[in-house]
């Protein structure tokens, strides 16, 4: 999916889930708000700990109870983008056929 849409649909796909998903200060099914698979944005969140505000309080100091900042958003973003980036390089993929 990554390959077929590209890198630039695929950030804005992130920009657009973060901002509906997480950026809310009390976000709806906050803890279950993000599935496991179905879209390589969700994957990245589980494996970044990205997915829900207690994984960002927990792993990346960014506090609960209040709206996400667009530099908070972005760094969210950036954090998915770069994980889906390695995943795809040539050295995961032989990681993975290994």
């Amino acid at each position: 999916m990554v390959q077929r849409l590209g890198p630039l649909t695929i950030r804005r796909h992130a920009v657009d889930l973060i901002s509906a998903r997480l950026a809310p200060a009390v976000p709806a099914k906050d803890g279950k708000q993000t599935p496991y698979r179905g879209h390589p944005v969700f994957v990245a969140q589980h494996a970044t700990a990205t997915c829900c505000r207690g994984c960002l309080a927990r792993w990346h100091g960014i506090g609960k109870g209040a709206p996400l900042t667009e530099q908070q958003q972005m760094l969210v973003v950036d954090t998915i983008a770069r994980w889906i980036e390695r995943e795809l390089s040539p050295a995961a993929t032989a990681r993975q056929l290994g």
